[in-house]
């Protein structure tokens, strides 16, 4: 049946939108969070799982072990994963995934970080097991999106295996709500491992409680407008991609000084001038 409507105005070419995406931006505008499934294929999930492995015991040997890990709220994260393996490029620049960070944040969108989560099992404590925003320490919201989190599931995210929580439509109000809101209104999501949940960094959201057998794993890219700072300077590979350049932030990082900071938009303006 088709919903009956008057008076109603739709953005312009709303219509020629896929359905996925329609429905994709709709769930970010108006509860902050929406789940695509079957993003990553079953060699490269293979793949992310042991690369972000690999990479977390890499980075936790360096630091001393996870006892100094946890001395600072860090242990079972793995960060700036695309600067330890080019693979996690892969996560940055899926087709949906991009065409839904160029439509909310446009052309310029940088990637900000990409972290790695591990859940403990056995109900063990975890950072991300508190309530936060991605965007930390704000009590303001804006009326578009300044910065878009994309979650990528490598094992399922279940009641079972704790997998992440919202407090939907939380990006629309500044202040963090009472204890009773959330415990009405909090939503726990269940995905595939494969899935991606995209979410508005400002809504408020923490990892849920694993009570399985096995760690669960998931990798967070966060994306945003280059007026943000990066958590991690990234590097491109040398064989990057224009649009890997372009989420590395390297034409927004500041300038050393006032000479270098001319000699870039000396540069910028050749090219414009050589690509008209």
């Amino acid at each position: 049946m088709t919903l009956q409507s008057y008076g109603v105005m739709q953005p312009p070419g709303a219509d020629k939108d896929p359905d996925w995406l329609v429905r994709a931006l709709e769930d970010l505008e108006r509860v902050g969070f929406t789940m695509l499934t079957d993003q990553i294929e079953g060699d490269l999930l293979a793949a992310l799982r042991a690369a972000l492995d690999r990479v977390l015991a890499a980075q936790t040997q360096r630091f001393g072990g996870v006892a100094a890990l946890e001395g600072i709220g860090e242990a079972g994260q793995a960060r700036a994963l695309c600067n330890e393996d080019p693979l996690f490029w892969e996560l940055a620049t899926l087709p949906r995934v991009d065409a839904v960070i160029e439509r909310l944040l446009g052309p310029a969108a940088i990637v900000m970080q990409q972290n790695g989560v591990v859940m403990p099992t056995g109900a063990q404590g975890h950072q991300q097991q508190r309530w936060h925003r991605d965007l930390p320490y704000q009590s303001w919201v804006s009326s578009a999106p300044i910065a878009i989190g994309a979650l990528c599931a490598l094992d399922a995210f279940s009641a079972q295996s704790g997998g992440t929580t919202f407090l939907p439509a939380s990006h629309r109000f500044g202040a963090f709500p009472s204890e009773e809101f959330i415990r009405r209104w909090e939503h726990g999501i269940e995905a595939p491992a494969g899935s991606i949940i995209l979410f508005d960094a400002m809504t408020f959201h923490r990892g849920g409680i694993n009570r399985g057998d096995a760690p669960r794993r998931a990798i967070n890219t966060l994306f945003g407008v280059p007026l943000l700072a990066q958590q991690v300077t990234l590097t491109a590979p040398a064989d990057a991609s224009e649009l890997i350049r372009r989420r590395c932030g390297v034409a927004y990082r500041p300038a050393g000084s006032a000479d270098e900071y001319r000699a870039g938009r000396l540069a910028r303006t050749r090219k414009a001038s050589d690509d008209s």
